[in-house]
């Protein structure tokens, strides 16, 4: 990514690899010297995992981007917290809601994890914000910036149409949302033809390799070492089971726009998932994280009622 020489669909996820390129740029030269000779003496992240692997000629760009997806990590979870708080009405419910999310991530991401992953999902929350309090401003400024760091954020944008009828009729709706979608659209043909060149294609066709996967036993007892302990990973059966025990409890608790855009984004991503997908990179189905917290912030709040009433 640092070289623009990676494989397509990856080398159009270029957001913060442009960001950390054009800061290390601006650095005074004395400074880029210093700050490349400790972190390559030091090793603090190499120290630390493993796994880890970061050419001298890159430290700077690497480190930053690691402090970055921290940063966004972080703000991406302070604000599902506020959003399942506020759809909740419940701040202890929505913050342990985003808690748990948090912690849960790393098991989205065991089969294979990227940065651009992590600001996904903190645009996806932005726009379900932008959305709900009625920001369309907002939004449309937010779309070609998401959608630079990933082209599935367009398909996302259709999801939220449910969400923006509560603010406008059907044909404001329909333009808003359309708008938006061609905005993330015009976005990603820019980074496309700048990256034409490279090897690799737009997607990857997967429906055989999903249609394999489903008959396969292995298929649902994959592990994964996960905060240093062997975990259930991909689509781990126990896991499913928890997802469904999870949804059977509070579906019933979503408003009507809430299940419309569960629904959208379940058969929008579905397709996407079986047809460009590696068979179990629960990462994508990213579209699905919203109403996945929704879903486990009011399965908690339940908890948290029958054990005051009991108290």
């Amino acid at each position: 990514m640092m070289e623009n020489s990676a494989k397509r669909p990856f080398i159009h996820r270029q957001l913060l690899p442009v960001i950390v390129k054009k800061t290390v740029e601006i650095l005074p030269p004395d400074v880029k010297e210093k700050l490349s000779k400790n972190l390559i003496e030091k090793k603090h992240i190499e120290k630390r995992f493993a796994k880890s692997e970061i050419p001298d000629k890159y430290v700077l760009e690497y480190y930053l981007m690691f402090a970055l997806c921290f940063i966004c990590f972080a703000a991406a979870i302070w604000i599902l917290r506020g959003l399942l708080s506020e759809i909740l009405q419940d701040e202890i419910a929505g913050t342990v809601g985003a808690m748990l999310f948090a912690i849960l991530f790393p098991f989205f991401e065991s089969l294979g994890g990227y940065y651009y992953d992590i600001l996904e999902f903190l645009f996806m929350f932005l726009a379900v914000r932008f959305v709900l309090h009625g920001n369309f401003i907002a939004l449309f400024i937010l779309v070609p910036i998401a959608e630079w760091n990933k082209e599935s954020f367009l398909f996302f944008l259709a999801t939220l149409y449910p969400l923006i009828r509560q603010h406008a009729d059907l044909k404001k709706s329909a333009i808003i949302t359309l708008g938006a979608m061609f905005s993330a659209g015009l976005a990603y043909l820019y980074v496309r033809q700048m990256f034409l060149n490279n090897p690799g294609d737009m997607a990857d066709w997967r429906v055989p390799d999903h249609l394999k996967s489903v008959f396969e036993i292995k298929s649902y007892f994959h592990t994964d070492s996960i905060y240093g302990i062997p975990f259930g990973s991909r689509i781990f059966l126990p896991h499913v089971i928890f997802v469904i025990w999870i949804i059977k409890n509070s579906w019933c608790k979503l408003s009507e726009c809430w299940k419309s855009h569960a629904k959208f984004a379940l058969v929008i991503n579905g397709a996407l998932y079986f047809l460009f997908v590696v068979p179990g990179e629960l990462r994508d189905l990213s579209m699905l994280y919203m109403t996945f917290a929704l879903l486990t912030a009011y399965y908690l709040r339940d908890i948290f009622k029958n054990h005051y009433q009991k108290t």
